[in-house]
Formats: C-alpha cells, sequence, structure tokens
C-alpha cells in the first residue's frame, strides 16, 4: 500500500499522488460516485468494508478522550479548562507535584472502551472504578472533606507552616465537562464523517491496486 503514494480524500472524491517536488504527479481523481459504482462492479463487499471503516474510526475515539484530559480541555470540542486557583498552584508548588489537571483520570489506563462489532457502537469513559472520582472532578466538587480544609483551624494552621500565606476560606468549584457533553456532540459531529474517510480511502487504494499495480 505504501509505495502506491499518497491518499487524499477531499470532499467529493479520493485523489492519489506520487513523486515529490517537481515530479510530484496525481495519478488518480477518482469521485466518490465513481468509487461506489466501481466497488459494485468489482463485487466488492461495502458493507464489510463499511463495518471496518466505522470501526476503525470509533477506535480513533479513544485516543481524542484521551488527549482531552491529558490537555485540559481546548481539544475534540471540549473548551480548555479553567487552570488551577492560584492557591492550587502554589500547594503543588510547596508539594513539587506535577501530575497534570486530572490526575489519575489523565492516565492512558484509566480510560474505560468497550466496542460492540456486532452493532457498531462503542462504550467510552473512565474505568468503573474511577466513576465516583470522575463525577467529582467533572463537577468540580471536592466534598465535605475539601471543604473542610479552608474552614477548620487545624488544616489552615498546618498550611501556613508549609509556607502558603493566602489561604481562601472556602473551596472553589470548577467544573469541567467532558461527558456526555461536550465530548459528546464532537462525536455526534464527526463519527460519520471520520467513517466515511476511511471507507472511500480504502476503496481508493483497492482500486489503485488493480489499475496500477
Amino acid at each position: 500500500m505504501a509505495k502506491l503514494g499518497t491518499f487524499k480524500v477531499g470532499t467529493t472524491g479520493v485523489t492519489l499522488t506520487q513523486g515529490r517536488g517537481k515530479n510530484k504527479a496525481v495519478v488518480l481523481d477518482v469521485s466518490f460516485k465513481e468509487l461506489e459504482v466501481w466497488a459494485a462492479k468489482n463485487l466488492i463487499d461495502e458493507r464489510k468494508l463499511w463495518s471496518r471503516s466505522y470501526t476503525r474510526a470509533m477506535n480513533g475515539l479513544r485516543g481524542k478522550f484521551t488527549s482531552v484530559i491529558k490537555k485540559g480541555g481546548g481539544v475534540a470540542g471540549v473548551p480548555k479548562f479553567k487552570d488551577f486557583e492560584a492557591f492550587t498552584l502554589e500547594l503543588r508548588a510547596v508539594r513539587g507535584k506535577t501530575d497534570p489537571m486530572g490526575g489519575v483520570l489523565a492516565k492512558k489506563n484509566a480510560v474505560y472502551y468497550k466496542l460492540d462489532r456486532a452493532r457498531s457502537k462503542c462504550t467510552l469513559g473512565w474505568a468503573e472504578g474511577l466513576a465516583k472520582l470522575a463525577v467529582a472532578y467533572q463537577d468540580g466538587e471536592g466534598g465535605e472533606k475539601a471543604e473542610r480544609y479552608f474552614t477548620d483551624p487545624t488544616y489552615r494552621h498546618y498550611w501556613h507552616k508549609d509556607g502558603i500565606k493566602d489561604i481562601p476560606h472556602q473551596y472553589t468549584h470548577n467544573p469541567r465537562r467532558v461527558l456526555p457533553e461536550p465530548f459528546g456532540s464532537f462525536v455526534d459531529a464527526n463519527l460519520k464523517s471520520w467513517a466515511e474517510h476511511n471507507f472511500y480511502k480504502e476503496l481508493a487504494k483497492q482500486m489503485a491496486q488493480r489499475r496500477l499495480a
């Protein structure tokens, strides 16, 4: 496949180019409709190919989802998360913490992914054991214990001893929404087009193999 050249899927068709620089040339330029007609004439199992293409697109969701958490939003239709509060930044510096926002949720193995090929669907989210943590993270909730850190004189005293001077008197809630929205809307808007991209690119590869081999 690699020796065929570079395939590019556009809005109406697929092109295949070979060579570089001045020697670069388009050796195949075919529309989606032409590919469909060719596939039917050559008895290509389009249903099976579509299933594979859709599966490949769904597999790509796992990386997109993980990227959202690792980068703190700002990708895949999820707005950039609000940065840590000044107090949190100071506390992290004092404790030498360098892990990304989201902590364990930002790790690849924290992602739950299950593919159902028969029904052409996948389930994506955080691992079941992290469900409570994930909900609190998305809602910006620190829980009763977190609130106590800012109101209990004993906790405040320990933080002062750590060198933190300006300690807020209440926990700041910073929701960081991902699932089901806004990531769900991003998936709805793109999943089908990703699958179509895979589908037509694969058809073009098969056509090129037969015509240019």
